[in-house]
């Protein structure tokens, strides 16, 4: 099985194109009706419910395997049975039964247009009670629950396109599955008409490339390295607490950019070697390189660093449908050449608060006058830019696959 995902901004469009087909079978669904208005209709009820989401159609496909010699093939029923496994893995349904307000409303399409079975999903992001469906890591987890599914159905179980997947099917459920080679981008990289991959979906899937053969560290710096993703090591003596990543604007920890890239997993479960002795100088080159690759982003800003009052910044699915808050700089300095192990010595000066004396006085203060900036993310997908890095210290599928659309 391969999944694809696809989030877009409605639903009519894709309802019209996966029902429309001469051969569209809905094989299981959680609404009323058949017609592309009526599910719709439906749709639209609950997308009104948080209006903050801008892509609130999710447009799932996932196809089994069809070749020369060899084709599967799935009954209406298991094919539902399919859908609704999918759904429950993915966060559209819940585990349990009983959660009926932690639902999605779907419906599930078969069709074997294109000379092999497969089978289209058209779910809402937004659950009956409102909630948005956490799509932090579903590259990943599409991946494990197909592989998943397809083991349990007896149908061919997919090579993975990353090392932490493969990994967590034999954990949890004993399949042992390859790796391809024929490594491709990420699903959302693949759908570049809706938006071009977050540097958070580079740096994970460079990092996935990295560790597929047990490195050393200086060996895995440099292949991170190559692909422009700077590495800053954090130290405590000539112990290694882990790594903090850079792409673009965006620096952002491993355990954040993908909880099995902690730097504690990258060696007990994919066999980095550490070596004080050996990897020093690499370590040493990698810091000053990160260290300069942050002062550039800051002296391309004039070195001040403004923000406005705290406001909402899209930080979740990258699509910015959740918020986080930032802080306030009034100024910041650059890192210097003889940056500590120890960030949090340069501090950042917060605005101070007024005292309770000068609340007493009111006064009207006129703004002063700010320089003006070129606009930039901060935030992506948990990932912080520049600004925010010397604040925060202070305190695929196989590339032979054709997607439907």
């Amino acid at each position: 099985m391969i999944p694809v995902i696809y989030k877009k901004p409605n639903f009519l469009d894709t309802l019209k194109y996966v029902l429309g087909k001469d051969d569209a079978a809905i094989v299981d669904t959680n609404m009323m009706g058949t017609r592309p208005d009526e599910f719709n209709q439906q749709f639209l009820n609950i997308k009104y419910t948080n209006k903050a989401v801008k892509r609130h159609c999710a447009h799932l496909i996932i196809s089994i395997a069809h070749r020369p010699n060899y084709h599967e093939h799935l009954s209406n029923s298991q094919y539902s049975y399919v859908a609704r496994e999918y759904l429950k893995d993915m966060g559209y349904l819940p585990k349990e039964e009983s959660s009926v307000a932690a639902t999605s409303q779907f419906v599930a399409v078969r069709h074997h247009d294109r000379n092999h079975e497969h089978l289209h999903i058209i779910a809402s992001r937004i659950r009956l009670d409102g909630s948005l469906v956490n799509d932090s890591y579903d590259y990943f987890s599409s991946q494990v629950s197909t592989r998943r599914i397809a083991a349990e159905l007896g149908l061919e179980v997919t090579p993975t396109t990353n090392e932490a997947v493969a990994s967590k099917l034999e954990q949890e459920y004993g399949i042992i599955t390859l790796t391809s080679p024929n490594r491709s981008k990420s699903i959302r990289a693949v759908n570049s008409k809706h938006k071009t991959p977050t540097s958070k979906e580079i740096i994970r899937q460079a990092i996935g490339e990295a560790i597929k053969d047990s490195p050393t560290v200086s060996t895995f710096i440099e292949r991170l390295e190559e692909n422009n993703i700077g590495v800053l090591p954090k130290m405590q003596g000539e112990e290694l607490l882990g790594f903090t990543y850079i792409h673009n604007d965006v620096k952002i920890a491993g355990y954040q950019v993908y909880k099995p890239y902690s730097w504690n997993k990258l060696r007990s479960e994919y066999g980095i070697m550490y070596d004080p002795d050996k990897d020093k100088e690499v370590i040493q080159q990698a810091k000053a390189k990160a260290i300069a690759r942050i002062n550039s982003i800051i002296l391309s800003n004039n070195d001040y660093l403004y923000s406005d009052k705290p406001t909402n910044s899209s930080t979740s699915d990258s699509n910015g449908d959740t918020d986080s808050n930032s802080k306030k700089l009034e100024r910041t300095k650059v890192l210097n050449s003889n940056y500590p192990d120890q960030i949090s010595t340069i501090q950042p000066k917060l605005e101070d608060k007024p005292t309770s004396e000068a609340n007493k006085v009111k006064k009207k203060v006129q703004p002063h006058p700010k320089k003006q900036h070129p606009q930039q993310d901060i935030s992506e997908e948990n990932g912080l830019s520049a600004k925010q890095f010397l604040e925060e210290q202070s305190s695929p599928i196989p590339a032979s696959v054709t997607l439907l659309t």
